[in-house]
């Protein structure tokens, strides 16, 4: 009997075991399936995500692994802080304690070294979990060396344009397809005497513009955003500045390629236009002054000839009654018994009065005229080739002063250092 109630009891025992093994393998199933699907979702997904149990990786799947240069197998157990870049492990760790304690909500960015010693810019997002019964910290992250790398240079090149902007030693604007100015630098500040924060995305160049200059102005900002080369790139024209001051500028614009933005470049010509202006002014008051100097010296010039009618018809006036009232009766005086002595002076007034007639005197008159009478009257006893003595009988004065007249002569008549006879140099003249 004992052996039958063992044997019914060893029954119910198996049937009991086999019903925990049912249930067993029920409950193993479902926990089997949602390990899978964990497992799936964690190597499928686009972002890096791993556990980290007292900073130590638990879990890591193969995107967070591929942007550290690790295996997976040699990430587990190390801890996250060790790949961080040195100089960002303080606020990395400051910023992942704050999203953990709900100060911060935004993801963060630090840089980490790879395995292969190069640098990588990680963008994180971390959350309190539970691992294994115990707390830990679930970590998404995205690598986003290309974006940085791409903000970078993006960086480099806005303040290459902006250093450009700002020392190209031009005023300059930009300037949006509503006609607003976006950006002014310093020197559009100094031209205008307007400033930045006054015009920069609230008024427009309109604003600035002279009436009578603005339709033309606005005609070409509008085809110049249909076709860049429908409007003149160069042209000038009048802006008001801060001071109410008209000012005169050289304008060039152009399109910024890929956008509705043009920009303006200005020269300030104001000074050249107002001495353009007042050379211009000289110059009509030149010509008002030239035209009243011809005018004067066609006047003068009429004046001068009729001078010289007058002189001309004067002289043969004096020479006429010369010949026809002095020289006949000079003439008969001759004739007449007189002294010798009264005959020689009757000589030389006829020889004078001759010399009045010639065309030598009159000609060594106009050419010498520093000559002073007397040193024409012996120019004209040398030329007749008369002697100094002869002269001085004549003229009744001393050799020797005619020895002086004769050396001023050769000084007047430039021949003191020139071996010339004065007598052929005379008969030259003549």
């Amino acid at each position: 009997m004992k052996r039958d109630a063992t044997r019914e009891e060893l029954k119910k025992e198996r049937r009991f075991l086999k019903k925990e093994i049912r249930g067993l393998k029920r409950l193993k199933r479902p926990v089997s399936e949602s390990e899978n699907f964990y497992k799936t979702l964690l190597e499928s997904s686009l972002a890096g995500i791993y556990v980290l149990q007292d900073g130590k990786f638990q879990v890591i799947n193969s995107i967070a692994a591929s942007y550290t240069g690790y295996p997976q197998e040699e990430l587990i157990g190390k801890r996250a802080d060790s790949i961080i870049f040195p100089e960002d492990k303080k606020e990395a760790n400051r910023n992942a304690r704050d999203m953990l304690s709900g100060k911060r909500l935004s993801p963060y960015e630090f840089r980490i070294a790879t395995k292969q010693k190069q640098i990588r810019w990680i963008m994180e997002t971390v959350t309190s979990t539970l691992f294994e019964g115990k707390p830990a910290v679930l970590g998404n992250s995205m690598d986003i060396t290309e974006r940085k790398t791409v903000e970078e240079r993006l960086l480099e090149s806005e303040n290459l344009y902006r250093a450009i902007f700002e020392t190209t030693g031009t005023a300059l604007i930009i300037i949006e397809e509503d006609m607003t100015i976006s950006l002014i630098n310093s020197e559009f500040e100094k031209l205008t005497g307007y400033r930045k924060e006054e015009w920069e995305g609230r008024k427009k160049w309109t604003e600035y513009v002279v009436k009578k200059d603005l339709n033309r102005m606005k005609k070409y900002h509008h085809l110049r955003r249909i076709d860049p080369n429908a409007a003149p790139r160069n042209y000038e024209h009048d802006l008001i500045d801060s001071q109410g001051r008209i000012r005169n500028v050289h304008l060039t614009v152009g399109m910024i390629p890929g956008t509705s933005k043009s920009v303006a470049s200005f020269t300030d010509v104001t000074a050249w236009k107002d001495a353009e202006k007042g050379l211009k002014k000289r110059e009509e008051e030149l010509q008002i002054k030239s035209r009243s100097l011809e005018e004067l010296n066609t006047a003068l010039r009429v004046l001068l000839k009729q001078r010289e009618d007058d002189r001309r018809e004067l002289e043969e006036k004096v020479l006429a009654n010369i010949k026809e009232f002095v020289l006949p009766y000079v003439e008969k005086i001759k004739s007449s018994k007189i002294a010798a002595r009264d005959k020689a002076f009757v000589g030389i007034l006829e020889s004078n009065l001759k010399e009045i007639l010639s065309p030598f005197s009159q000609k060594l008159s106009s050419r010498y005229l520093h000559l002073t009478p007397k040193e024409i009257q012996i120019a004209n006893f040398i030329k007749e080739d008369r002697t100094s003595k002869e002269i001085a009988d004549i003229l009744n004065v001393s050799k020797s002063a005619v020895d002086i007249h004769r050396y001023r002569l050769r000084n007047k008549l430039g021949l003191n250092r020139q071996k010339v006879n004065l007598r052929s140099h005379l008969m030259r003249l003549g």
